[in-house]
């Protein structure tokens, strides 16, 4: 994740009333797996900030990514490839 929305993920609960858990839900729910119409929905539809749809979106999608596509080779070159 981006580090310019740590700090927003932090604060999905506080700042929207609802927490990461239930966006990635709602967004799955409504089928969207883009990240410009997650925003947009977000946005438009539950009137949450760009920045906190930007970090929402970005989290959520990079979690359905990472739980269809999740591998070795994918974690080592998370980690580092000399890690290994």
């Amino acid at each position: 994740m981006p580090s310019r929305h740590a700090a927003d993920i932090r604060q999905v609960a506080q700042k929207t009333g609802r927490s990461l858990d239930e966006w990635c839900e709602l967004l799955e729910a409504n089928g969207v797996g883009d990240r410009r119409e997650a925003v947009n929905m977000l946005r438009d539809s539950y009137a949450v900030s760009h920045a906190f749809a930007l970090a929402i979106a970005d989290k959520c999608l990079r979690r359905a990514d990472d739980d269809d596509e999740w591998g070795a080779a994918d974690y080592a070159a998370e980690e580092g490839d000399d890690r290994w």
